[in-house]
């Protein structure tokens, strides 16, 4: 099997990441020295991984899983900086290693996100965004449509 061709396949990217990362916390759970936080955002990171995995559409979980890994790279910095252990240098190894790997992760999920059609821009804050500027193909059938003449003309004997 190609390497390359598997990078570029949308699935194995997402899996590549979820494997090596979940690798890399266990190793760095193997020791006390970690605060707690430590596994509950992983754990976060994980979920989000999952639900992009599963959901092979979905802009939001790639979207979701690329935030919560950027928060983590700071997280797992001030962690590995404040909370540095005299002994369990084994498991501090792999917290640097998952710390080191994170960019390269988020530069994956971009990619993924880009495939999947979605950005980075979140809500359109400099005021070119906003609700329904990025159609889907979601159509809501419960609201009523509206017919509008195909010419732009009103009736006039309507009212006669």
């Amino acid at each position: 099997m190609d390497i390359q061709r598997a990078m570029n396949s949308m699935h194995t990217r997402l899996k590549l990441i979820a494997f090596v990362h979940f690798i890399l916390i266990v190793l760095a759970l193997e020791s006390t020295w970690l605060p707690s936080a430590y596994l509950f955002y992983n754990l976060l990171y994980l979920v989000a991984l999952f639900w992009a995995i599963h959901c092979r559409e979905s802009i939001d979980a790639v979207q979701t899983c690329a935030v919560i890994n950027g928060f983590s790279f700071f997280f797992d910095l001030m962690g590995i900086i404040s909370y540095f252990p005299s002994h369990g240098i084994f498991s501090a190894v792999f917290a640097i290693l998952n710390l080191v790997i994170r960019p390269f992760s988020l530069l994956l999920l971009q990619r993924e996100l880009s495939d999947r059609g979605g950005s980075f821009e979140f809500g359109g804050y400099d005021g070119s965004g906003g609700v329904g500027e990025h159609p889907t193909s979601y159509e809501d059938i419960d609201a009523p449509h509206q017919q509008t003449p195909s010419h732009g003309q009103v009736n006039v004997n309507l009212f006669k």
